[in-house]
């Protein structure tokens, strides 16, 4: 592939993660992360059923990855099914883990100093 066009997808992926996407909570502090979600409607006898599968793939660090990661749901419960809202918390709890079990570095220092600045309620 393109280094260019790894980039630009990369970047596009990140923005899945970040406050606007559609699986900010699939985001570890300090650690740019890239990710797709997926909501698949389940196919039943008489067409389309009231299942669905929900996912999120993706990988991290961002800017120089080192684990990638999977999450599909079968049959959500509750009323939520999107997959940035049931595998993405999933998602961002097993990634923060690995991470750190991996020993590797957070890739996004601005953020957590500015997340340390706000807890110690400092102006940013």
């Amino acid at each position: 592939m393109d280094p260019v066009i790894a980039r630009q997808l990369q970047q596009m992926l990140e923005t899945v993660t970040g406050p606007e996407g559609t699986a900010s909570r699939a985001a570890i502090d300090g650690y740019r992360v890239a990710a797709k979600t997926g909501t698949t409607r389940k196919v039943g006898v008489s067409g389309y059923s009231d299942r669905y599968v929900s996912s999120i793939a993706g990988f991290a660090p961002a800017s120089d990855p080192r684990i990638a990661l999977v999450v599909v749901i079968q049959d959500p419960r509750g009323e939520a099914y999107y997959g940035g809202l049931v595998a993405g918390p999933l998602f961002g709890r097993v990634m923060a883990h690995a991470l750190r079990l991996m020993n590797i570095p957070p890739d996004d220092i601005e953020q957590l100093i500015a997340l340390s600045a706000a807890s110690a309620g400092e102006p940013q």
